[in-house]
């Protein structure tokens, strides 16, 4: 597993990194959010939370961010400056704001000559 520099864990109740997932600069986890019923202040209101979990050897892009309940697959990608607010299904790349998919993963052989 790789974490970059000032990446930020914003987390209530739980984020699980599996192996060898690769988190670059700047990025933001956050497991809950806010109320946001209009006849209270919102810093009164209960906080929603659920967990957040990265999936094995999945990529997350400089300066995304992961809201609550998302789960990044396994060798799935998100693009930098992504905001992820649903779950990123497993070798799919996504990106944007509010995320979405925008590729899958191909499998790739390349041969090398060796001189």
């Amino acid at each position: 597993m790789f974490v970059g520099a000032g990446s930020e864990f914003n987390i209530r109740q739980s984020i699980v990194v599996h192996s060898d997932a690769l988190i670059a600069s700047g990025c933001r986890f956050i497991d809950h959010d806010h109320g946001t019923a209009k006849q209270s202040l919102i810093r009164t209101q209960p906080c929603p939370e659920a967990a957040i979990e990265i999936g094995r050897g999945a990529w997350i892009g400089c300066n995304s961010v992961i809201l609550k309940s998302v789960v990044v697959g396994e060798g799935a990608i998100v693009g930098a400056g992504a905001v992820v607010t649903k779950s990123v299904p497993a070798f799919e790349i996504w990106g944007g704001v509010p995320a979405r998919k925008i590729g899958e993963r191909q499998e790739q052989f390349e041969s090398y000559e060796v001189a």
